[in-house]
């Protein structure tokens, strides 16, 4: 079973949204690469359309993002009884200490400084996906290392 799977063998969807067209890209390539379902947008507004639409397993956030901020999208979900259980990893090259404490403790179940390596990334999600499972009884993890060299 790949990395991309829970334990009965589930497809594990990620939503990414990135306004980076060669990040957003290549964060997709990988995840599916690790076996995930990927769906990728490139706006706010469009990101939190999906995340309603498609109730994804995790959602990798950028914050600095055009029509709706990464920061609302993020609010937004969290105001939603039915989006605010949904594990969301900010990625963003928003650097400051004061941010990433304050969204940290406002929720966000991880936060990545851009740039990072892909297969931070990848690993990130795995244990946040993780610590999720834990918390639902009879489910398990299962990892794989990616192998793909344009995935590091």
């Amino acid at each position: 079973m790949n990395g991309g799977s829970d334990c009965i063998g589930h497809m594990r969807h990620i939503a990414t949204i990135e306004d980076e067209a060669d990040i957003a890209g290549l964060l997709a390539h990988c995840f599916a690469f690790e076996g995930f379902q990927v769906t990728t947008v490139r706006d706010g507004d469009a990101g939190l359309e999906m995340i309603q639409r498609h109730r994804p397993d995790l959602v990798i956030l950028d914050l600095m993002l055009p029509h709706l901020s990464g920061w609302k999208v993020f609010h937004s979900m969290k105001a939603s009884r039915d989006l605010q259980r949904i594990p969301v990893v900010v990625l963003s090259a928003n650097c400051d200490v004061a941010n990433r404490i304050n969204l940290l403790e406002e929720g966000v179940d991880d936060y990545i400084v851009k740039p990072c390596s892909v297969r931070e990334v990848i690993a990130r999600a795995r244990a946040v996906l993780r610590r999720g499972e834990r918390s639902s009884p009879g489910r398990e993890a299962h990892d794989t290392q990616s192998h793909d060299p344009n995935c590091r």
